[in-house]
């Protein structure tokens, strides 16, 4: 198979990256925006990209032209077209970065529209990164003219945390200071931790205003970002607000092994024998009464029940605000469940509407309430324990803010792609999550958390009317079918989540699918599978093995955990046993010292050991003995095995 499907599923290569220098200022140039700029090494900005947002909340890709580098050793320039849009109908952006050594970077842009053009925004997003910025105190000057100091929170805020921008200052340590200033539009600020993206997005066109809204012909638009830097080297780079030191007794999440649709549950029931070795604690089934799921595959489900040995795990999505139908609907679910003889663990109810996404104080449609739910939930399944929260994303959970006090659990999700679906992105909302928990933790008041079901990929768009459509198997942000969950991209960026899972107590993880976008095991479909369509149906993805070790885990006491350059790890004991994981989140392969460890023993999915993986599943598991260094190639993973706890 070809080396970039094993990877991340797909051969469309990612547009080469261009480290730039000027002086002790650099930033990395990726497919026309600004990256990763440091000063002396330490990570001012995030990024500064310039954007343009459909109606939907699209991010469509330009084609850029008439691209010059220049650079030299005082600074370097760059500048390159933009074009967004159909030809003749779309917009021009000439856009120019200008960076010098004396620690000062500028951006321009100049917007003319070929014809009227609807869009909600248009304009550069600036960036700013986790680290140096969350919980510290920045300066800001309004475009009203007001200079306050104010603190970045480090709980997430549902809104807009900074309004009304002209300039802020920020100070990645003491004696750095960074001053970005706008022109040409009022600026907001994004808490993008909401969406798990690693950053606080600062953008243009307040959205307070109407959108979407018209780029006419004639009438161009000018834009700038003016990046000051100003080191009197004081200190050092700055720590993370919120890491987390793992409490002793902390245990792992169960693994939830989700079903999309009951009908799903046939098709499951093919490969039964390779999910029964996954051992998943429960299924998480969503059954969406809203659009007319039935129960007519009660019975598969019953199967699958019993050959995996999981408990049942329910999401019901209720439409409507009439309680007397939320209720028929939920008793008509728990009888067919019953006349089965399977039992419900946990039962969480969701109105409809709250799969689509609010503004902090926007005014709903009429919807089924909080009480309502619970009430219902209550009649219908008295033995079970009743979760809420929301179907859709932490964003949703934390603009709603449900109430603690009428449940027995939350569960959200997160998607990584979002905002952006480059593979870098993806693995960088791994930092978000302990600040995502650290928020959900406060929402929550002492409410245990289950989160999932998460993937690669958006299984719905709260921004939009379905998620985006991927026929064409690339990185695109808001669709449900990402070919890197077919990769072991997918494989380690989940160990990575469970990385910065298990410090936080949480109650369930759910990940992956049986079969289809989101599947742990491969079967044909309808769309193309590059690689995968040449093998036979029950051939498993890397993500299996995963699944399986982190089912392994679950209810294991933490050790350590967390994330360390581009090794994620997490260590646990269980049943008198110590055993790890290990993630290479890099492209480049890193060794795992074991100095030490007498009696290790383990197992590698990488490249090497793919087809094993891939086709057999008992040779695959049988651990190797291994000792001083095991090395883990690209995106590999390492399941390891230290003996007897000490």
């Amino acid at each position: 198979m070809n080396p970039s499907i094993i990877l991340t599923g797909t051969t469309v290569e990612e547009p080469a990256k261009r480290l730039l220098k000027a002086g002790a200022l650099e930033a990395t140039f990726d497919s026309g925006a600004l990256r990763w700029i440091r000063w002396n090494g330490v990570e001012i900005l995030r990024g500064i990209s310039f954007l343009v947002r459909t109606p939907s909340w699209g991010t469509p890709a330009p084609v850029v032209s008439n691209l010059l580098i220049d650079e030299q050793e005082l600074g370097f320039d760059v500048r390159y077209d933009a074009y967004f849009g159909e030809a003749g109908k779309g917009v021009l952006a000439k856009i120019s970065f200008k960076a010098r050594a004396d620690g000062n970077l500028e951006a321009t842009a100049d917007i003319s529209a070929d014809a009227p053009f609807s869009t909600n925004r248009t304009g550069f997003v600036i960036l700013h990164p986790l680290i140096g910025f969350a919980g510290t105190e920045v300066g800001v000057e309004h475009a009203s003219g007001l200079h306050e100091q104010i603190t970045i929170p480090l709980q997430i805020s549902p809104g807009q945390p900074v309004m009304d921008i002209q300039a802020i200052t920020h100070h990645p340590y003491p004696g750095l200071n960074v001053s970005t200033r706008f022109a040409g539009d009022v600026f907001e600020m994004e808490d993008h931790r909401n969406w798990s993206d690693a950053s606080f997005k600062t953008y243009s066109r307040p959205i307070g205003l109407p959108y979407p809204y018209w780029l006419n012909p004639g009438v161009p638009v000018g834009q700038s970002v003016t990046v000051t830097i100003k080191d009197e080297r004081v200190g050092g780079a700055a720590e993370n607000p919120v890491a987390v030191p793992v409490l002793a007794g902390q245990v792992l999440p169960g693994y939830a092994l989700p079903l999309d649709r009951l009908e799903d549950a046939s098709d499951a029931l093919r490969f039964a024998d390779a999910l029964a070795d996954v051992k998943p604690a429960s299924i998480l089934l969503r059954y969406d009464a809203a659009r007319g799921d039935t129960t007519a595959a009660v019975a598969d489900l019953a199967e699958l029940l019993r050959q995996t040995g999981a408990s049942l795990d329910v999401e019901a999505i209720l439409d409507g605000d009439e309680p007397a139908t939320a209720g028929a609907a939920l008793h008509a679910l728990a009888q067919a469940l019953t006349d089965k003889g399977i039992v419900v663990a946990n039962v969480a109810a969701c109105a409809k509407i709250d799969e689509q996404s609010f503004q902090p104080e926007e005014a709903r449609p009429s919807h089924l309430s909080e009480k309502q739910l619970a009430s219902a939930l209550s009649s219908a399944f008295p033995q079970s324990r009743h979760g809420g929260g929301t179907p859709a994303f932490f964003t949703e959970f934390n603009r709603k803010r449900p109430n603690p006090a009428l449940v027995d659990y939350f569960a959200f999700a997160t998607t990584p792609v979002v905002h952006a679906a480059d593979d870098a992105s993806v693995i960088e909302t791994l930092q978000s999550l302990p600040h995502i928990l650290h928020s959900a933790q406060n929402l929550s008041d002492g409410v245990s958390l289950a989160v999932g079901p998460v993937g690669i990929g958006a299984r719905l768009n709260p921004y939009g009317p379905a998620p985006v459509d991927n026929s064409s198997e690339e990185r695109v942000g808001m669709a449900a079918q990402d070919p890197r969950q077919r990769g072991l991209f997918a494989a380690a960026w989940h160990v990575g989540y469970l990385a910065q899972l298990a410090p936080w107590g949480v109650a369930r993880f759910a990940f992956g699918a049986p079969t289809g976008p989101f599947g742990l095991v491969a079967s044909r479909q309808d769309y193309a599978r590059d690689g995968w369509d040449a093998l036979p149906d029950g051939a498993l993805y890397p993500l299996y093995h995963v699944a399986r070790w982190i089912s392994e885990a679950g209810g294991g006491e933490v050790v350590s955990a967390g994330i360390d350059g581009n090794v994620a790890q997490v260590t646990w004991e269980k049943h008198g046993e110590r055993r790890a994981l290990f993630a290479n989140l890099s492209t480049e392969s890193v060794a795992i010292d074991l100095a030490g460890e007498v009696a290790a023993s383990g197992i590698v999915l990488d490249e090497e050991s793919f087809e094993t993986a891939v086709l057999d599943r008992e040779t695959f598991h049988v651990p190797k003995p291994l000792s001083g260094t095991a090395r883990i190639g690209a995106y590999g993973v390492l399941s390891l095995n230290y003996g007897n706890a000490p």
